[in-house]
Parts: structure tokens; sequence; C-alpha cells
């Protein structure tokens, strides 16, 4: 078993600046990687020669890839440390990389991005799971504030940055941006000092039996729909939206872009709500409900426009602006809640609830496929199914809220 050195004067601990920096860091590389060339689609299907479905297929495989690496690297990370595990993960990424910028077929490319989730899961698991190692408290749900804004602004942030890599250097250069980044979290993880205290033996057994706990968890179930149904919205627009404005609306690959940084801003102003703490605003577990409730709201707000207006860029993004605060202004809560339910096994809670979540956006975007780019009314209906949805798993969190966690986890012997 891998032995961890406590820190001393030679190898001090982390300061909680820099862990917050790598957190977003590391947080935010997963995001990038699913939406840094979504401006490109239109341009990529037609070099591949192929359907925009198809076209799509290669976000699709890296979610499902980046939702399995995470049920892998969680357990292991519990036992041989967060450190060895990143490396692992980032040399998967970094090779899927450099094998997307030389493949010659959509196949290749395909499989070039299934390799890059699911090496990159490491990034954001482990950075979930480093909040639980290094905070705890209040300072807990700051640094999941802080993780869960880079998280969601990322995504909306990759397609302004790749429009303008697109325009002026052509689509692989978002692939180019990708390899460097990767170069960039190397150098962060050179000085990263392992937080893990005490590795858990990887038994299967009791890994099956601390799974099951987990899994059983009333709060667990609802955070992970509820959080996968928040995070679709923002993938469900990335990859329905570049069609709807570049091939519909007629207009260029950066005007999606900036499309999406003001959604960015509505997220991060979310998530930045969180933060402000005064007697007379709502507690955390009133800005749930309000979120869920406001957001169904603009749902069926962009429904009645799609029957009454038709598609416009104002009535596409109205509603989706709202709905971008109210995800950003729930997920801090929904986040540290669901990671902080069992904190002895913080990977591995943290892979169930990544697995689960991104399968959950993975099967609502494989359902986003199917939507017309020539409409408003099919994305507005499947906007309204989800926000009733949120409103259903919201109620049921805030039913076990004050509840304990699940008795009787079982706990693994540590070993040195």
């Amino acid at each position: 078993m891998s032995t961890f050195a406590p820190p001393t004067a030679k190898h001090p601990p982390n300061h909680p600046r820099f862990l917050l920096f790598l957190i977003c860091a590391f947080a935010s590389a997963g995001q990038l990687a699913i939406d840094i060339y979504v401006p490109a689609l239109p341009v990529m299907a037609h070099y591949y020669e192929t359907s925009a479905q198809a076209i799509q297929s290669s976000v699709t495989g890296y979610l499902i890839a980046y939702a399995c690496g995470q049920l892998l690297f969680g357990p292991m990370a519990d036992a041989y440390g967060r450190k060895r595990i990143l490396a692992l993960g980032l040399g998967m990424f970094t090779l899927g990389c450099a094998l997307s910028l030389a493949a010659p077929n959509l196949e290749t490319f395909v499989a070039a991005r299934v390799l890059q989730g699911f090496g990159i899961a490491a990034t954001n698991l482990l950075a979930k799971a480093i909040i639980t190692d290094s905070f705890a408290g209040q300072a807990l749900v700051h640094a999941y504030t802080y993780m869960a804004t880079a998280w969601g602004l990322a995504p909306i942030i990759a397609p302004v940055i790749g429009a303008h890599l697109q325009e002026a250097f052509g689509w692989r250069s978002c692939l180019v941006f990708l390899l460097v980044y990767s170069f960039g979290m190397w150098a962060v993880l050179w000085r990263y000092r392992e937080t893990l205290a005490q590795p858990v033996r990887l038994h299967p057994a009791t890994l099956l039996k601390n799974a099951r706990k987990v899994l059983a968890s009333p709060v667990f179930q609802s955070c992970f729909l509820a959080q996968g149904l928040c995070y679709s919205i923002l993938l469900v627009f990335n990859i329905v939206g570049p069609f709807m404005v570049q091939n519909t609306l007629h207009e260029p690959p950066t005007f999606f872009g900036y499309l999406a940084l003001a959604i960015g801003v509505m997220y991060f102003l979310g998530g930045i709500s969180n933060r402000l703490h005064h007697a007379r605003l709502p507690t955390p577990e009133q800005r749930l409900r309000i979120g869920a409730r406001v957001m169904t709201a603009a749902a069926f707000a962009m429904l009645a426009l799609a029957l009454t207006v038709g598609l416009q860029v104002w009535t596409l993004m109205a509603p989706v602006l709202v709905m971008a605060f109210c995800a950003g202004a729930m997920y801090p809560t929904l986040m540290a809640k669901g990671n902080s339910i069992f904190p002895h096994i913080a990977g591995l809670t943290s892979a169930i609830l990544g697995f689960a979540l991104l399968l959950v956006s993975s099967g609502m975007m494989g359902l986003a496929g199917f939507v017309s780019i020539h409409s408003l009314t099919p994305l507005a209906v499947f906007f309204c199914i989800v926000g009733l949805t949120v409103i259903a798993m919201v109620g049921k969190l805030l039913q076990h809220l004050q509840q304990p966690p699940a008795a009787g986890l079982a706990k693994s012997a540590a070993g040195r």
C-alpha cells in the first residue's frame, strides 16, 4: 500500500489559494474540452462529410467516457492518492488531444474524444475530492461555490474562445488549445502536495457495500438528478444552439460565441449570489426552491414565445439567460451536499455522483440530438420537462435535507 508523507518544513501543505486555483483549473478542463469546438460542429460535419447527429456523437461519446472514467478513478484515488491518479488521467487526456489532431476520419476523431473524456474524468472528480480533503464548514461551501462557478462558466466561455480560434486559424486550432491547456495542468500538478490523509484499501466487497449505501441515500439521489438536469440545460443549448444560430438564423460562429458568453455571465452571477449573506435574503434551501420554480417558469415562457413569435435570437436567448442564472444559483448547494455526505470516502462519493450526473446529461444530450434546429417549440418543450423534473427533485431533497446520512457505512481498514 502506498505511503503518504505528512506535511513538513521541506514539504509544506498546500496553500488554500493554490488549492482553489488548482480546483478551478482542473474542474474547468473537462468542460473546456466538451465545448471548445462546438461553434465548429457545422464546419466539422462538412469536413468529415457526415450529418449533424453524427458529429454530435463525438460530444456524447466524450461525456459517456467522462462518466465511466470517474467510476474507475474515484476508488483508486481513495486507495493510491490523489496525485498519482491525477497524473494517470492527465496522461490519457494529453494522448487523446494529440490523437484528435492527427485523426484522418470521424471514427478516429470520436475514439480520440473518448480517450480524452475517460482521462479528464480524473481532474473534475478529484478536484471535488481535494475540496473535501482540505476544507470544512463554510469554507467547504465557498470552495464548492468557486468550483461550481468555474465548472459551469467554462462551457460557456469555451465557445467564444473556440469561435475566435476557428475564424483565425481553422477548427483544428481548438484542439491545439486543449493540448496546450493539458501542459498547463501538468505544471500545476507538479506543485500539488498530496491531500489524502488516510488511504482506504481497495477491497471489492467493501467497495460494493459502500457504493450501495451512497446510491441508497435519498439526498444523493435528489442531488445528482437535479444537478444533471440543471447542467443539461447548458449542454443542450451548446449543442443545439450553434445549428439554430448559424444554419437557421444565418449568424456567424462568433455571434453564437458571444451569446454563449452572455449565458456564462448569468450563470456566474447566479453562482456568486451564494456568497451573499443577509438575514433578509433566502436561505440556501429557499434558493433551491425559488430557483427551480423560476427556471421552470422561464421554460414555459419560451414555449409561449415559440408558439406566438417563433424562432428569433431574443426568443431563444431571453429564457435561457434566466435558466442559466437559476442553474448557477442552485448548483453550489447541490454539489456541496451531494459530495460531502460521506467524507471519508470522498473519492468514491464524487465518482458515483459525477458518473450519475454525467449519465443524466449524456441522456439529455442524446435526446437533444433529435430536437429540430428550425423551430423553437421542440426545444422549449424539452426545457419545460426538465424544469418540472427539477422542481420534483428539489422538493424531494428538501424533505431529507435536515436528516443525517445513512448510518452503517462500511469502513475499510486504512493501510500505509
